[in-house]
């Protein structure tokens, strides 16, 4: 089959969407029948990279910086590309595809549903925006494709009804890689890690939590003076808000923030990470949490949302909208030497259960069920 790919969704920091797009279909290139078509904007390095094996459409990526040419690409460019290269599916990896009818089957990844449920996380243009297209996929899309049974059910409560197939298919994590001590010495130089430290990863934003997380560890360092926390993530939206309550709370010279970090910092940062603490609202998946068990780092992450399926017994659940919540973990995962053995057993055997050839393997099935018969 003929299958159209559109990368030029995903940005070219990868986080999140990006690590989804990216290990996925460097997974089923691998070995596959079909033949790929692949959207790419022309700086996206990595997505290149990745997909040289592949037919690349290329894409001026100055051309993105205006709304227009990218509802224009999706709504009228892809469909001529499904016309001329005889498209069997095109695959939406971030909600939006075009619209008009294709002779092409539509299947769409649906990653969460913020755009429901915490709509003040996006501009208002945004949340409209992704709203329509999560509507309308449930109604005019063969297939959607949701990261966890969490944001399935999620679908299932705001949107009704949904005519579309739906089909679970996890995130997954790469394989640990053990860094060599050069590398290593540099990243902790570059960022200043310098002692033990607490791990945070994700982008400074409300739905983060990480301002609950801060009023927590300032409790810790008032009796421990020999661990940081290090908050790996670029800035997003009301990122001020996490910047002041540090300065509120007078641990400035305790909190590092380190911004947007390339995959081998971030893998490095948290290989070295004591802890880890992921107190999110709410996740479609929760990638980092993933990260951080697979790593075998002791994890404290929240019991709502997608976070419970994806940890399992392999970490310390919280309520992230109770300080004391927060803090108890906090201690018990720092403190308590037998907890931290037990919960880098769990993990080995949670982290077994997701690897990104399975999410492959898995959503090529989704594609074959959409097979043409010659």
């Amino acid at each position: 089959m003929n299958i159209l790919i559109d990368f030029t969704q995903i940005p070219i920091q990868k986080v999140g969407v990006g690590v989804y797009a990216r290990e996925t279909f460097l997974e089923l290139l691998r070995g596959t029948n079909n033949k790929y078509y692949c959207l790419v904007q022309d700086d996206d390095k990595d997505m290149l990279n990745t997909l040289k094996s592949s037919k690349i459409i290329f894409v001026k990526s100055k051309w993105f910086r205006f709304f227009f040419f990218r509802f224009f690409l999706e709504q009228f460019y892809i469909p001529w590309i499904c016309y001329k290269y005889k498209i069997n599916i095109v695959h939406s990896l971030h909600y939006s595809f075009p619209l008009i009818p294709l002779r092409a089957k539509k299947v769409v990844t649906i990653h969460d549903l913020t755009f429901f449920i915490y709509p003040k996380a996006h501009t208002i243009f945004k949340r409209y925006y992704f709203r329509f297209f999560i509507r309308f996929a449930c109604r005019f899309a063969d297939e959607i494709i949701c990261v966890s049974n969490s944001t399935l059910n999620d679908l299932n409560l705001h949107i009704k009804p949904i005519k579309s197939e739906t089909q679970v298919i996890p995130l997954a994590c790469e394989q640990p890689k053990v860094f060599d001590l050069e590398s290593i010495n540099n990243t902790k130089a570059k960022f200043g890690l310098h002692r033990k430290y607490l791990l945070f990863i994700g982008t400074l934003e409300p739905r983060k939590n990480i301002v609950n997380l801060l009023i927590a560890f300032e409790k810790i360092v008032k009796n421990d003076s020999s661990i940081d926390l290090v908050i790996v993530g670029k800035k997003g939206w009301f990122y001020n808000d996490t910047l002041t309550k540090v300065q509120e709370l007078n641990i400035a010279n305790r909190v590092i923030f380190t911004g947007f970090v390339t995959t081998e910092e971030k893998f490095i940062i948290l290989s070295g990470a004591y802890a880890f603490i992921y107190p999110s609202i709410y996740e479609g998946f929760g990638l980092p949490v993933l990260e951080s068990i697979t790593y075998n780092i002791p994890t404290v992450t929240s019991n709502i949302s997608s976070l419970p399926e994806v940890v399992g017994q392999a970490a310390i659940l919280i309520n992230p909208n109770n300080i004391d919540s927060i803090y108890n973990a906090l201690k018990e995962v720092l403190y308590n030497e037998d907890t931290r053995l037990v919960l880098a057993e769990r993990c080995s055997k949670q982290a077994k259960k997701f690897s990104w050839e399975i999410t492959a393997k898995m959503t090529e099935n989704v594609y074959d069920k959409y097979q043409v018969v010659k």
